[in-house]
């Protein structure tokens, strides 16, 4: 059984996208039709049939890169955002993750529907091997745990469906299941999912679910219903599950062979490495291309276009300095000239900064400019004054990131949906909630020997800060915040400890050439271009030391400004838990989020 290269995908092409539609708008979301699936009998019997259906299951439900200004790529760690999530203006039909019609690509029933089939017909299967039963099986449990988790971080409760529904049914109204009940039921797939998963996948099956992933999914759904977006009364029996999940989990891992990876700044570039838990596959190819890397360079390493996913500097101020310490503690040593200085190697890792050596395009010893008006960047990509590294492989040329959903190309770069490192921190979250303090310090130390942190005088790596529950908790907050930047992860972890309002003004940092310093290629005698070949040959720019703070300062001005403008960031306490969309609550039986429009289902139950 091959997980094909093909399945991990975006569903098909437009024509084939417009035939699985199913336009009536009187179809129910949970009678659901699939023109490409064959669901008779006969098919059950057939490894190699369930095999294809199953695979079609990953590339519907197995997330993609995330969606550059989505709703659930928006927070203070980049320069894209979408303005109606950070300036309050969601509505009841803006977050339409659980879908948009009763189509077989616009429902996410359908997928669950999917899952629900495969159960079934494996059930009835009289031929197929017991092995064979188990392990297909037990990958459309965790499809459909992982379906479920979500739409329940999102929305709470959903309506819990567990057969595949059709015409015939009686009951295809389906109200809404406590959010408790779709935590069991997510806990219990997972379950049922690693009892018969192994522990490793090889060759073309690498991602596929293992059993170390199923155990993952579990703690992190239970880590969810033990946090503040759902635990209002901080009921601490939720933390001890969660706990225990994640020790689970943790021990799984490890036994079954996972680990950091010694490179931080490889995770992306090092295909299938050992911390990767679950994965979609992507190549150069038409189909299974991507375009994250040619939209996130910067303009002057790029065909076209470039400035994307651009750090933010309240980004860039998180990170620690390479004791450990916050660059607000008075021991840090932190410069506020020379900011990239001594810091957390992870900074380097993902940060380009004004000045910075960043081979990319193979280039040695490349230097990126990002200052007010150098020549070789396009102003309206230099938003923020900082590039993400993280995103972009250095080895290839520009032609080489370039991606066209005509003819593909691009770095065909894996998107890592779950990695080790969150298991680690996971689980050092639920051991502060639980009293184990030192545990928790334990975790964090792992991932930040793996960063490079050195252990200087007694800060302990930096954690000689944390000393009860709520600061660990802040350091734990801060730590996912560095450690996976531009993972689509920020947002997801402000919603869950309910810390959306500590989102303050996005704000960039651009230096600005101080006269008689300016950027660009002129003549005027009585300015110094920094971009021009002078009669020397040499540029002036190449001339500068930038890591002396009294040269910086003498030839770029640094200024933070607000990203905002007229808008204000406004995060409502309704955002923790969102409404569905109209087209779901459309009949009776389905209630609305309490806090919108309507409203009278309870999520915290």
């Amino acid at each position: 059984m091959k997980l094909l290269k093909h399945i991990i995908k975006p569903l098909a092409t437009a024509g084939v996208f417009s035939a699985m539609l199913l336009t009536s708008c009187n179809k129910n979301f949970f009678e659901i039709e699939d023109p490409n699936g064959i669901e008779d009998e006969v098919m059950w019997e057939s490894e190699g049939a369930v095999g294809l259906y199953l695979n079609r299951a990953y590339a519907m439900i197995i997330p993609k890169w995330p969606t550059v200004g989505g709703i659930h790529n928006s927070s203070d760690e980049t320069n894209n955002i979408n303005a109606d999530f950070m300036y309050g203006r969601l509505t009841e039909n803006s977050v339409t993750d659980i879908g948009t019609s009763s189509g077989l690509t616009a429902n996410r029933y359908a997928d669950i529907r999917r899952c629900n089939t495969g159960i079934e017909g494996i059930n009835s299967s009289k031929t197929l091997p017991q092995a064979s039963r188990n392990l297909l099986k037990s990958q459309f449990y965790f499809l459909r745990a992982y379906a479920y988790f979500n739409l329940v971080r999102l929305y709470g409760g959903v309506p819990l469906v567990l057969k595949a529904q059709g015409q015939a049914d009686d009951d295809l109204q389906v109200a809404r299941s406590k959010t408790s009940e779709c935590v069991a039921q997510i806990a219990a797939d997972c379950d049922s999912a690693a009892a018969y998963l192994p522990a490793k996948w090889t060759g073309n099956d690498v991602g596929r679910a293992t059993r170390a992933a199923a155990l993952a999914v579990k703690a992190k759904i239970l880590l969810y219903w033990a946090s503040p977006q759902f635990n209002i009364g901080n009921v601490s029996s939720r933390w001890e599950a969660a706990y225990t999940a994640s020790k689970a989990a943790y021990t799984a891992c490890v036994n079954d062979g996972y680990s950091l990876i010694p490179s931080y700044g490889n995770l992306f570039i090092q295909e299938d490495n050992s911390e990767i838990l679950l994965v979609r596959k992507y190549t150069n190819t038409k189909d299974l291309g991507v375009n994250t890397e040619q939209i996130t360079r910067p303009f002057s390493e790029t065909v076209s276009g470039g400035g994307s996913n651009q750090p933010t500097w309240n980004l860039v101020k998180a990170y620690t300095m390479s004791n450990g310490l916050p660059i607000t503690d008075s021991r840090s040593k932190y410069d506020t000239v020379i900011f990239w200085q001594n810091r957390d190697p992870r900074f380097k890792a993902t940060i380009s900064y004004n000045g910075d050596v960043w081979p990319l395009s193979g280039k040695a010893g490349r230097i990126q400019y990002s200052y007010k008006g150098v020549a070789e960047e396009s102003p309206s990509t230099i938003v923020t004054g900082f590039y993400c590294k993280r995103l972009c492989n250095p080895s290839i040329s520009a032609a080489q990131a370039a991606y066209n959903s005509n003819s593909g190309g691009g770095s065909g770069m894996d998107w890592i949906e779950m990695r080790f490192a969150e298991v680690i921190l996971n689980l050092a979250e639920c051991a502060n909630e639980t009293g184990k303090l030192a545990e928790a310090k334990d975790m964090v130390r792992l991932i930040r020997k793996r960063a490079g942190i050195v252990n200087e005088a007694d800060y302990d790596y930096g954690l000689s800060i944390a000393t009860d529950v709520i600061s660990m908790r802040k350091l734990l907050l801060n730590e996912r915040q560095i450690e996976f930047a531009f993972e689509g992860m920020r947002y997801h972890d402000l919603r869950r400890t309910r810390n959306l309002g500590i989102m303050t003004n996005r704000e960039s940092l651009i230096p600005t050439p101080i006269s008689p310093y300016v950027g660009g290629t002129g003549t005027d005698a009585t300015k110094i271009y920094l971009d021009r070949v002078y009669p020397s040959g040499v540029k002036p720019r190449d001339t500068l030391n930038l890591q002396n703070p009294d040269t910086y300062r003498r030839v770029l001005q640094l200024a933070p400004a607000s990203l905002e403008g007229a808008d204000a960031i406004s995060m409502p306490d309704k955002y923790y838990v969102y409404p569905l969309p109209t087209t779901f609550t459309r009949t009776p039986i389905i209630q609305q989020t309490n806090g919108w429009s309507g409203g009278t289902f309870d999520p915290f139950q």
